[in-house]
């Protein structure tokens, strides 16, 4: 993989998807009382949590793809840059979501999540700017 193809913003994006995906991993949420400790991963932690970390990665990786010009991702009316600054965005939601509905015991698993999803969603968004494209609309 050839990084020197790719933007400030899409690096940006990137490293928010590979940390993402480190993220995914972490414990979330999870207790340490002395002899008994335990921790929850993105992955058990229930529908907002996962679906907020796969949606990040979703997004930095059709930017990268178009970077490299492998594939140029498009749906319907909306760009690649504007359909990752949208799952970018998704993502944010979700993790805060997930954050919102329980918020106790929480561990800094989702703050990295959290920081990866916006890391994601900024560079999509400068990839955006850099591309000369408006932010979309629902037409």
């Amino acid at each position: 993989m050839d990084l020197s193809k790719l933007s400030q913003n899409q690096k940006i994006a990137l490293g928010g998807g590979a940390l993402a995906i480190i993220s995914f991993f972490l414990p979330w949420y999870g207790f340490d009382a002395g002899i008994v400790s335990a921790s929850i991963a993105a992955r058990e932690s229930g529908f907002w949590a996962w679906a907020g970390i796969l949606l990040a990665i979703a997004g930095a990786v059709i930017l990268v793809l178009k970077a490299l010009e492998i594939r140029d991702v498009k749906i319907a009316n909306l760009e690649a840059e504007q359909l990752a600054l949208l799952l970018g965005g998704l993502s944010v939601v979700f993790i805060i979501l997930r954050w919102l509905t329980e918020s106790r015991l929480v561990k800094y698993g989702l703050f990295i999540g959290l920081i990866s999803a916006a890391a994601v969603a900024y560079g999509a968004f400068g990839a955006m700017k850099d591309a000369g494209l408006e932010m979309p609309t629902a037409d």
